[in-house]
């Protein structure tokens, strides 16, 4: 019996940390700050590999 309820327990507890990713992951705010930061990335790298003279 204690055995089954550590396993329910613990079944639960993983349930949580699922919605919780879940939640994160669809947040729509941290989403656009991410796409933004992947933007400022994208053109500092072509600002140091692409106008540079070609050898």
């Amino acid at each position: 019996m204690t055995a089954l309820l550590l396993i329910l327990v613990f079944l639960l507890f993983q349930t949580f940390v699922l919605l919780c990713c879940v939640a994160a992951g669809n947040d729509a705010a941290s989403q656009e700050i991410s796409d933004q930061e992947q933007m400022e990335f994208i053109r500092e790298w072509k600002k140091i590999h692409c106008s540079s003279p070609q050898k």
